[in-house]
């Protein structure tokens, strides 16, 4: 199953979008796999997990088709993680099938063919947040269809299944963020963008899973932060509870998304860091058969 890093930076990007801090400076001036955007991915052919702004852009610039999507997943509503109006341009509604194409264009629709259903699955803020954007229109409309679901449940679409499990990361209020087990093609990949440390029921679900690789987040690097991010310490500890819980089925494979260059090195310097361990640092246009 091929998988495509579409982003692998925090909210500020990489260079942050405003600052002139050191390694920001560096990434700037390097360029190449230091310059990261939004963190999203791109799976078995018609499957998303997560929708920045960037969604689109990204997906031209390393050759991946979303008119196909079917599936996305989202972890949580922050803008960085889920950017409606990239979806609100999917409207046509449902009488639009018996008009003429001149009718079509002249009602001035966002797009002017059919397209496969797009299944959401997202916290209920996601859900609100999608609702709101779109000011109560009928979902079906926008040929999107969204499931709020309920945790540590696994679930089945397309062929895919999964299993949605509660990160630390606050996304608004009391309201927390989603990570996800996922299964296609005969693959289990877990993907932990935004998770902070894991929860102790949620370490208790990855424990009884076997992975063929890890996606996760590793935001802050050397900064202390809390922990509503994983920082470099959190990610190694990961790293070893990954192993002694003997999640994996063959070797060990853990790829890092989500990197703040306040304060993860540019990837330059990320890499070398990391030689000899069983993580590799992620970059923007990533492709990887898991």
């Amino acid at each position: 199953m091929e998988f495509t890093f579409l982003g692998t930076g925090a909210a500020e990007q990489y260079p942050g979008l405003w600052c002139t801090c050191e390694y920001c400076t560096k990434a700037r001036k390097m360029g190449g796999r230091n310059i990261r955007h939004t963190s999203s991915g791109h799976f078995a052919g018609d499957c998303l997990i997560d929708f920045p702004p960037e969604t689109f852009t990204q997906g031209e610039r390393y050759g991946v088709d979303l008119l196909a999507s079917r599936l996305l997943l989202v972890t949580h509503s922050h803008e960085d993680h889920f950017y409606p109006q990239l979806l609100y341009w999917r409207y046509r509604p449902k009488e639009a099938a018996d008009m003429s194409e001149e009718e079509k264009f002249k009602r001035g629709y966002s797009r002017q063919q059919e397209l496969p259903t797009l299944y959401i699955y997202g916290n209920q803020c996601t859900y609100h947040t999608l609702a709101d954007h779109f000011n109560g229109q009928d979902l079906e409309d926008f040929a999107i269809k969204f499931i709020v679901p309920e945790l540590y449940q696994e679930y089945e679409c397309n062929g895919v299944r999964f299993v949605p499990m509660e990160a630390s990361h606050i996304d608004r209020g009391s309201s927390k963020g989603l990570i996800y087990i996922v299964e296609a093609q005969g693959k289990t990949f877990l993907y932990a963008s935004d998770s902070g440390p894991y929860t102790e029921r949620t370490r208790k679900c990855i424990a009884a899973h076997k992975f063929d690789a890890v996606i996760m987040e590793q935001t802050f690097g050397n900064a202390d932060k809390g922990n509503y991010h994983m920082d470099w310490d959190h990610a190694m500890e990961a790293m070893e509870f990954f192993k002694d819980a003997g999640i994996w089925k063959n070797k060990e494979r853990i790829y890092w998304t989500h990197m703040s260059p306040h304060k993860t090195p540019p990837h330059s310097e990320l890499e070398k860091l990391l030689e000899g361990t069983p993580i590799t640092p992620a970059y923007d246009g990533l492709k990887i058969e898991i």
